[in-house]
């Protein structure tokens, strides 16, 4: 039976077919699944899963009030991981501020190491040689940190759709390490992803002997067992249910929105319960202005507690589903950013470019890494920026004299700066404006996104007028977070108001939210708003650049074991095949160019997957699926002629309402 995941929604069946507008609407009612929840499958508002959360929660509190030091590692592959690095950054920033970093500590493990966190890589999710490396690193580190053994490994294992070798190989290793740890020293392991266990993926992992699947099964046992001999919880699965995606497979999409609502909703509340005082909840609520005086009250019982639980997490939730239904108040703005996106992707010279201050400057290069293998994009097609930070410290007390950083130390990633590795990873501001800027042209689209007064005086002063002296019609989108509940930000409208005439060559958007943080330091409410708003604009402007059939990806790169029986799909299913082998046969002919008339060879035919993932990478073969799609049409004979009819006419799904057979 198909993942989850992997399906099509029949709510987006005939995205390729509507306006901006529609498009739009379309992305709004999946994404309101993550709170809804899907057919009769468990989800985030059911009981079964925030008992899992409480549960997880509880167990990481008991430790740190045991005297543990905690190591919260979390990992996965593409956005998964990319999404680890960029919580467990944030969650660091706000216990350096308050202290605790030799208490709890947050890590992240990406396949691939930093060099993915902007841009993907071939093959680096199957590499389990290179998972048990990282997982073994983090062992190590905290055993070289703690002589005295006192410290545990939490371990949050993301895989969106229960399939990723990557985290697999970890937590097949931490299930071995904890059967030889006494109880007190296990480690707790925790595995997060969004299909029901039973469809965890059975093939066998390529230089493995195992499957996810059986993986899944071992943790589950083991947690079974726990259960039964009345043991507290070492081990958790995580895995509410969000229905597929709204463009299939594409699990950047609603499975990481809901791995960022998850991990940070955890987070806050392991913070919270843990040191109420220093860590109180900040949202528009009655309730979290009476935590304090709840903590403090010796009176209260172990009920009492639990009921706290409930209301923290249950408001926490809800404040993200406000910020689902504020986002998409604004569609008719938005649509003008999808309709100029659009129009840049099909004229092949035009560009998107984000620019954006810390948090969510990282949301914008997030976004823009999953458009190669999803969209089948240029390199520098979608780049994401990240403006200074002009307030990093290092000054005096009053202020001055601040120290101003830009690009990766602004991300304060493990591997620190990587720009000297080529153009993809270049992301300072000053990349911006003083090496892309000059070169762009009429058919570009920038987005630039701020949430503060500060960081719209940092715009006005410092990118406006590069922007004004290079303006060649571009299309310019300045994305404004203005938070209702916000007591520093009051003026925030008014500021951009009496300004606004300044900004002749750019259309404003003003995106109001009750709620910014959920702890402070943390605005996972603006990011989580801009990750919705972004991923609208990639999806969009790729559906209207003939990218996307139904709601099926056309072009996605073969980059890893996932993406390659995941395109076999997508060729079976717009092509009426009714053979997944067939389907195969089209794709491997494709790929190394072989003629329909011909028989395909038995050396390529039993080659293993990984073998033609990276046949791909080292010949740069480009349109793998657009071209086996109309091989499969029975309208072409020859791979070299279908890449021609696609020279002549790029757009995609024309072509296929063009030569597809009629089913």
């Amino acid at each position: 039976m198909t993942s989850i995941t992997e399906r099509i929604n029949e709510l987006t069946k005939d995205l390729d077919k509507v306006n901006s507008v529609g498009i739009l609407r379309l992305l709004r009612q999946c994404d309101s699944q993550i709170f809804s929840g899907y057919l009769d499958y468990q989800s985030l508002n059911d009981q079964s899963i925030q008992n899992e959360i409480k549960s997880l929660v509880d167990r990481v509190v008991d430790r740190l009030n045991q005297g543990y030091s905690i190591n919260v590692v979390t990992t996965g592959a593409g956005t998964s991981g990319r999404l680890a690095f960029f919580i467990s950054r944030s969650f660091n920033r706000i216990l350096k501020e308050k202290g605790f970093t030799n208490s709890i500590r947050f890590n992240y493990l990406i396949a691939g190491g930093d060099l993915c966190l902007t841009v993907g890589m071939e093959g680096a999710e199957d590499n389990i040689d290179q998972a048990l490396k990282d997982i073994k690193s983090q062992i190590n580190q905290s055993e070289s940190n703690n002589n005295n053994n006192k410290e545990i490994l939490v371990y949050i294992g993301v895989t969106c759709g229960f399939s990723a070798p990557y985290v697999a190989s970890q937590l097949k290793y931490l299930l071995d390490l904890n059967k030889q740890q006494q109880q007190q020293t296990k480690h707790i392991i925790s595995l997060m992803g969004f299909n029901p266990i039973e469809l965890a993926r059975k093939i066998k992992i390529e230089k493995w002997d195992y499957s996810f699947n059986d993986i899944v099964a071992q943790l589950n046992q083991q947690r079974e067992l726990q259960v039964l001999a009345g043991e507290k919880l070492d081990y958790f699965i995580l895995n509410p249910i969000f229905g597929p995606e709204p463009l299939t497979g594409s699990t950047r999409m609603k499975s990481g929105t809901g791995t960022k609502i998850l991990l940070e909703l955890i987070f806050s509340l392991v913070l919270n319960k843990w040191k109420p005082i220093e860590f109180p909840l900040t949202l528009s609520n009655n309730y979290s202005k009476d935590n304090n005086s709840n903590n403090n009250n010796n009176n209260n019982n172990n009920n009492n507690n639990n009921n706290n639980d409930d209301e923290k997490l249950k408001l926490i939730l809800k404040s993200y589903e406000i910020t689902l239904r504020e986002t998409y108040y604004n569609i008719e703005s938005i649509s003008k950013i999808i309709d100029n996106l659009g129009d840049s992707l099909k004229s092949k010279v035009g560009h998107l470019y984000y620019l954006a201050p810390q948090s969510l400057g990282i949301v914008g290069f997030i976004d823009a890494s999953e458009t190669l293998p999803t969209f089948g994009a240029r390199p520098l097609d979608v780049c994401g920026f990240l403006m200074n930070d002009n307030n990093s410290g290092g000054g005096d007390d009053d202020g001055e004299n601040k120290k101003t950083i830009g690009g990766w130390k602004v991300m304060e990633n493990r591997d620190g700066d990587l720009s000297s590795v080529s153009e993809q990873y270049k992301i300072s501001q000053s990349n911006f404006l003083e090496s892309v800027l000059p070169n762009s042209n009429s058919n570009d689209t920038i987005v630039i996104s701020i949430s503060s007064n500060d960081e719209f005086n940092q715009f006005k002063s410092e990118i406006l007028p590069i922007l004004n002296d290079n303006f060649r019609k571009q299309s310019i989108h300045l994305i404004y977070f203005i938070n209702n509940n916000n007591n520093n930000n009051k003026n925030q409208e008014q500021l951009i108001n009496d300004d606004e005439i300044l900004l002749k060559n750019i259309n404003l958007i003003k995106i109001k939210l009750t709620n910014n943080q959920v702890l402070n330091g943390l605005p996972c409410f603006n990011e989580i708003s801009l990750k919705w708003i972004l991923n609208s604009l990639t999806t969009g402007g790729f559906v209207l650049a003939g990218k996307v059939y139904g709601n099926r990806m056309i072009d996605l790169g073969l980059t890893n074991n996932k993406l390659f029986y995941r395109s076999c799909g997508i060729i079976n299913s717009i092509m009426g095949l009714n053979s997944e082998e067939m389907a195969r046969q089209f794709l491997l002919r494709s790929v190394y160019s072989i003629n329909t008339t011909s028989e395909l060879p038995l050396e390529i035919k039993e080659l293993p997957v990984y073998r033609h993932i990276e046949y791909c990478d080292e010949s740069k073969v480009k349109s793998i699926v657009p071209v086996a799609l109309l091989l499969a049409s029975g309208k072409f004979t020859s791979p070299s002629l279908v890449r021609e009819e696609i020279r002549k006419q790029p757009i995609i799904r024309i072509l296929l309402d063009q030569y597809k057979p009629t089913i």
